[in-house]
């Protein structure tokens, strides 16, 4: 039997275009320059002060047992002075004033006179001067200062311009699919004799 219908099917055909993701890196001069620094130093240094040693002597004492005396003792001696006198004299007036009080007792006034005026002032001896030299004295000193040194570091670190880029993927088609039928027969005319190449039977 032959076969009239011829069916051929055309598949589809398609082109994948695919790119990864990726990480670009800028390369011009100024992203790829190295990284720089700045340096500030302070050198150490230790501070020193020195203090001799101190002596004093201090002979006011000394002077003072000669009769050198600042204004405050002098105006304080002057003043027992007169305090010491006057309590004298009155001492010397009440004991007068008693003696002349016993003059019905055959006290005579001339007596009295006299043993005033051949009493004696009271001396005594002293060595001068009789005050020594006070010595004090301060220790010497040192005073120490130290700072430590700095060092100040500023850096301009390298930076790096990066650049990402996204994947992409693509499907091109080149050949969509389909279905040929083809009919391999011939056709069938109706009536028949509306075949171009039809032959009328042949008569007997």
């Amino acid at each position: 039997m032959q076969q009239l219908i011829r069916i051929t099917t055309v598949p589809i055909k398609y082109e994948v275009h695919s790119e990864p993701a990726r990480l670009e890196m800028d390369v011009s001069h100024k992203s790829t320059a190295p990284a720089t620094y700045s340096m500030q130093q302070r050198n150490a240094r230790i501070n020193l002060r020195a203090q001799n040693i101190q002596m004093r002597m201090d002979s006011y004492e000394m002077r003072k047992s000669l009769g050198l005396k600042n204004i405050r003792d002098l105006a304080a001696d002057n003043a027992e002075k007169g305090r010491q006198q006057i309590q004298k004299l009155t001492q010397e007036y009440v004991q007068t004033g008693k003696q002349l009080a016993r003059i019905d007792q055959g006290v005579d006034i001339g007596q009295i006179v006299q043993q005033k005026a051949l009493e004696q002032p009271t001396y005594y001896t002293a060595f001068l001067p009789n005050g020594g030299i006070e010595i004090s004295w301060v220790p010497a000193q040192l005073d120490k200062q130290y700072q430590e040194g700095v060092l100040d570091l500023d850096w301009q670190s390298k930076k790096n311009i990066f650049t990402y880029v996204p994947g992409s993927f693509s499907i091109e088609i080149t050949q969509y699919p389909s279905v040929n039928i083809e009919y391999l027969g011939t056709p069938a005319y109706v009536p028949p004799s509306a075949d171009p190449n039809y032959e009328p039977p042949a008569e007997e």
